[in-house]
């Protein structure tokens, strides 16, 4: 990948910073024209050139497993550059030597980024990707305790949609090995992300979002601006269409009156029951076929689906181990349907409830 970039007339230096808690530790001072970044040197590049001033080509390519080894900031939204902020250790960017924290990157591949989003930029970034580690959210937010404590109801989080899952971390991931250590980690199609209303709030804070994991925990976040909650909601859209699009069907093991089965949910022809033992279809409906559907919280799921001859309605029920992650693949596979009808779908949350209704605290239903 080339990269163009360049100080954009800027004043660059090193200090020392101190803030009363801890030794004093390297920082680099980028000072442009309205902006002055505080950046920590955590990673000193050691080329033996001395900084580059004005505009340059660098040249890296994608490691298999690690990528480029940098990390962005800013963006037209903010009214600056894209620019680099981390430079990963021992990785391709570092090892260019050509590549410095606080650099404005102006090209990628001979396009022109300089008026673009930091959403755009990272798009960019990752048509060089497969689509199962293509990023497509990261940031910060705040995560409500479950049982907070009086002086401390939220914690900082750093949440990222990257290909098939969704990361919580404690901090953000710099290196191929922090992927592997997330403090949380969830399939982005097994799990329900919900925007709450301001009835839904449980306090003060606004802008807040909930997400339910595969076994029906609530986690409870909060982010700053009315922005960054949309940010969120399109990416979190974006990266279950990719995944559901990427993975096509998804069967999930259950018991029909004493017998084990299987539930295919399969993105083009819709559901598909069959013996486990014997692979023999007992039934199959499309997805237009669902009228509705009801589960009692704990293991059961009563499909109605309509007969296409008769135009009756037919119950089919049946037993899951996992029940939340099942009720939440059905949304994901509903609305990803929605995305492909209506191309607008991705920036309105509005569309997903045609297909299917988003699951309470301890009872979830999808009517079509």
């Amino acid at each position: 990948m080339d990269f163009r970039t360049a100080c954009e007339e800027t004043k660059t230096g090193i200090c020392l910073l101190q803030d009363g808690n801890q030794e004093p530790f390297k920082v680099r001072l980028h000072l442009a024209k309205d902006i002055l970044m505080i950046q920590e040197q955590d990673v000193i590049c050691v080329s033996g050139e001395p900084f580059y001033s004005g505009e340059r080509t660098v040249t890296i390519r994608r490691q298999t497993v690690g990528g480029f080894g940098l990390s962005i900031k800013g963006g037209a939204e903010h009214n600056i550059p894209v620019v680099i902020s981390k430079i990963s250790k021992e990785q391709r960017a570092e090892l260019s030597g050509l590549l410095f924290i606080g650099d404005a990157i102006l090209q990628i591949n001979g396009i022109n980024v300089r008026k673009c989003r930091h959403e755009e930029v990272i798009k960019k970034i990752n048509r060089n990707f497969p689509v199962n580690q293509q990023i497509v959210y990261m940031g910060w937010c705040e995560a409500r305790e479950q049982d907070p404590l009086q002086d401390r109801a939220y914690s900082p989080t750093f949440l990222a949609l990257r290909g098939s899952c969704l990361y919580k971390f404690l901090a953000p991931p710099v290196t191929t090995w922090d992927w592997t250590r997330a403090e949380k980690t969830f399939s982005v199609y097994e799990i329900m992300c919900k925007i709450l209303k301001d009835s839904d709030l449980l306090d003060r804070r606004k802008h807040c979002f909930t997400v339910q994991s595969e076994s029906g925990e609530d986690l409870y976040f909060s982010v700053e601006l009315d922005s960054d909650l949309a940010q969120w909601e399109r990416a979190f859209q974006t990266a279950t269409f990719l995944e559901v699009e990427r993975i096509q069907c998804k069967t999930y093991a259950c018991v029909l009156e004493s017998h084990l089965m299987g539930l295919t949910i399969d993105f083009s022809t819709g559901f598909i029951c069959f013996d486990a033992a014997t692979k023999a279809i007992l039934w199959r409906y499309k997805f237009s076929q669902l009228k509705g559907s009801s589960d009692d919280g704990k293991s059961k799921i009563k499909f109605l689906f309509q007969n296409p001859d008769t135009k009756q309605i037919e119950a089919k029920e049946l037993e899951f181990s996992n029940l939340f992650a099942v009720l939440h693949c059905i949304h994901s596979f509903f609305a990803a349907k929605v995305a492909c009808l209506d191309p607008l779908y991705l920036g309105n949350q509005t569309a997903a409830s045609t297909a299917a209704s988003s699951s309470t605290t301890s009872r979830a239903k999808y009517t079509t």
